[in-house]
C-alpha cells in the first residue's frame, strides 16, 4: 500500500510538472475544468494544489498503521489513482514525442 501511494504522490508530482509546461507553451489543454480554471486564475496556484495533494499522500503515507489491514476503500481508490495517472502520463509522454 506504501508503495502505491508513493507512486501516485510521484506520479501527481510529474503531471503537475508537464501539465504546467504544456499549457505553458500551449501544446495541451487540460480536461479537468476545475484544474483549468484553476491554471488560468493562477498557475502557481494550481501547482501549489498539486504539490499540497502530493504533500498529504506522503504524510497518509506515514501515518499508515503497519499491523492494520489497509481499507478495502482505500485500496480501491488508490488504484483507481494510480490507473488514471498512469493513463494521464502516458498521454504526456506521447505529446511529449510529437513536439520534440
Amino acid at each position: 500500500m506504501r508503495q502505491l501511494l508513493l507512486y501516485i504522490a510521484i506520479l501527481n508530482l510529474l503531471d503537475a510538472s508537464l501539465t504546467m509546461y504544456g499549457l505553458h507553451f500551449d501544446y495541451i489543454t487540460e480536461a479537468n475544468p476545475l484544474m483549468n480554471n484553476l491554471y488560468f486564475t493562477s498557475p502557481w496556484l494550481f501547482l501549489l494544489l498539486k504539490c499540497v495533494l502530493s504533500l498529504s499522500l506522503l504524510i497518509l503515507l506515514y501515518k499508515l498503521n503497519l499491523d492494520k489491514r489497509s481499507s478495502n476503500v482505500l485500496l480501491s481508490v488508490s488504484v483507481i489513482a494510480a490507473v488514471s495517472y498512469s493513463i494521464t502520463c502516458m498521454m504526456h509522454g506521447y505529446w511529449l514525442m510529437e513536439i520534440i
